[in-house]
């Protein structure tokens, strides 16, 4: 099985900040408040107003930047 396919082995609680995740790339946001957040994907581009679903968001993520309006976000690696 490809490592994407397998289940989250960890997820960390995501404090909005200009900086890279803690634990580094992530796999997937869980947002629980859906709305918009300002990210850098894994290649390293920012982007600004990504909607966020409430519920599991597929996204390999650097960054989850200030600003936005989706809460209650999680990562999982």
């Amino acid at each position: 099985m490809a490592d994407e396919e397998r289940p989250s082995g960890k997820i960390r609680a995501v404090t909005k900040a200009d900086s890279n995740l803690p634990d580094g790339e992530c796999r997937a946001l869980l947002c629980g408040t859906a709305g918009t957040v300002n990210l850098m994907d894994a290649t390293g581009v920012i982007l600004a107003n990504v909607p966020l679903q409430q519920g599991y968001n597929p996204l390999k993520v650097l960054q989850v930047r200030t600003s936005g309006t989706a809460t209650d976000i999680w990562a999982l690696y």
